[in-house]
């Protein structure tokens, strides 16, 4: 038994390092892969500015030679060499222009502004935002380029032509968009949030087994503690009481693991539920961003409006998560309780399936007073009853299927009724529905264990009691908690 102990917990521990380091390993090349794909994009965008830039240089030189002497000669050809350099205003460039410095001040000499009213005056003064980087571009020589504000998705690219006695002549300016790396960068995030949960939720799945199996040898070494004590005080007995240990030890495994793989299948069901239609709208907003893409036609409203409408939908998938982690974590502490809040909290996980299903649900609260108790194993309990209501609807095939859930109360009692029109219970069974095993569904859909383990939370945590009967329409299951000294 001790070999076997340390085996588990040696297990436990090789699954928790690999764990890690699998997802260090994701998280550390995504993030070169991330790092990548931006400085790529970036570079080849930055690769058809340097290649505009030579081609105006290009060409003014072949047709005018030194253009300011041209210019200051024949200062009517400003109008060509506008009209050249408005060629290349697209949505991606948004101001192509040339200046020179004269000591003092920059000078414009020629502007692609697509409206005559925007362009500035040949030989107009021009001061620059970043005066600082346009000196250092004459300074050194070399092209500079500098993104114009923090959040703006436009750069300015400063090209400087030589002339003859390689002294800067003019600079070509142009201002080119980084739109397409912010798409990029935006759905990066996006991915890397969707990697982000779903390394998460693989973390928490290691993380309940871990907890499972420590509870495993908790158990075990607790038990071996008893059948000591037990053989130390009667050794004549120690066959038989070895042999109901295992027995119940082996009732009490099968049962908490059925109960596990049942509630585990439950969740991943209402999850499902809650996350079609938030992934289908992600779905279809991708593809039409896709196909704007494809087509080049950039939308900047319509692509804002597009990532909020993703940034809404993940941050509800992030919000089901949540919900569902808090739905099942085990109270250690009665808290005071608001009904109206746990009835709704329950209804946001069930609504989905039953919506899905064309089941209505109501809710008449009547008891505006609060109780101390355990909210969570209450929330569960519930859930499971309309979860056995919704099962039976739909095993039924009623019309107009409905269920109905009061809360009222009763001099020091709080009264919780779950009721459904699906018939009721059958009168031979309503004596067994809340032994363990016992199940009126099939092999596939149920497990005996819903109702025994609901009976046992009300009992034994809630200090409550649970009873079934039926009225006109279908079954009632009616909770009782006491309300006395407990405010």
């Amino acid at each position: 038994m001790s070999q076997k102990r340390s085996k588990s917990v040696f297990f436990l521990v090789f699954l928790i390092i690999i764990m890690f380091l699998f997802s260090m390993i994701i998280f550390v090349t995504f993030k070169k892969v991330e790092k990548r794909i931006s400085k790529d994009t970036f570079d080849f965008l930055l690769k058809e500015v340097k290649s505009f830039s030579r081609n105006i240089e290009r060409y003014l030189l072949l047709k005018y030679g030194d253009l300011l002497v041209v210019l200051n000669k024949k200062p009517l050809l400003r109008s060509d060499v506008n009209l050249y350099l408005s060629s290349y205003i697209t949505s991606n460039f948004k101001n192509v222009f040339l200046a020179y410095y004269d000591g003092k001040f920059f000078r414009v000499i020629g502007d692609g502004s697509l409206n005559p009213k925007d362009r500035f005056d040949y030989n107009e003064r021009f001061e620059p935002t970043r005066k600082d980087l346009w000196l250092k571009a004459i300074k050194t020589k070399k092209t500079i380029y500098y993104k114009q504000d923090i959040k703006g998705i436009w750069t300015t690219y400063i090209y400087p032509v030589l002339d003859n006695n390689l002294k800067v002549s003019y600079l070509i300016v142009i201002d080119f968009s980084t739109e397409p790396l912010s798409y990029i960068d935006n759905n990066l995030i996006i991915l890397k949030k969707s990697l982000f949960l779903f390394i998460s939720v693989l973390l928490l799945s290691v993380l309940i087994l871990s907890i499972f199996l420590l509870y495993d040898i908790l158990r075990q070494k607790k038990m071996q503690k008893l059948l000591k004590e037990l053989q130390i005080l009667n050794k004549t007995l120690e066959s038989r009481v070895k042999e109901e240990v295992e027995k119940s030890r082996e009732k009490d495994r099968q049962l908490i693991m059925q109960s596990r793989l049942a509630l585990m299948g439950e969740l991943l069901s209402m999850i499902a539920h809650q996350w079609r239609q938030p992934l289908n709208v992600i779905g279809g907003v991708v593809a039409d961003m896709e196909m704007d893409m494809m087509l080049n036609e950039n939308d900047p409203k319509k692509t804002k409006e597009n990532l909020e409408t993703i940034k809404k939908m993940i941050k509800h998938l992030s919000s089901t998560i949540d919900d569902f982690r808090k739905f099942y974590r085990k109270d250690n502490e009665k808290i005071e309780i608001d009904f109206n809040e746990i009835l709704q909290e329950v209804l946001n996980i069930a609504s989905s399936s039953l919506k899905n299903k064309n089941i209505k649900i109501k809710n008449h609260l009547k008891c505006k007073r609060k109780i101390k108790t355990y909210p969570n194993e209450l929330k569960q309990v519930l859930l499971n009853l309309i979860k056995n209501a919704e099962d039976i609807l739909i095993e039924r095939k009623i019309e107009n299927p409905k269920i109905i859930i009061e809360i009222f109360e009763n001099d020091d009692k709080c009264i919780i009724e779950v009721k459904d029109n699906g018939g009721g219970v059958d009168k031979e069974y309503q004596d067994k529905i809340f032994e363990p095993y016992f199940t009126t569904k099939n092999e596939k859909n149920g497990t005996g264990l819903g109702l025994y383990m609901s009976k046992n939370i009300v009992e034994k945590r809630l200090g409550g009691e649970i009873l079934q009967y039926n009225d006109t329409e279908g079954a009632v299951f009616r909770i009782v908690l006491r309300m006395r000294d407990e405010l």
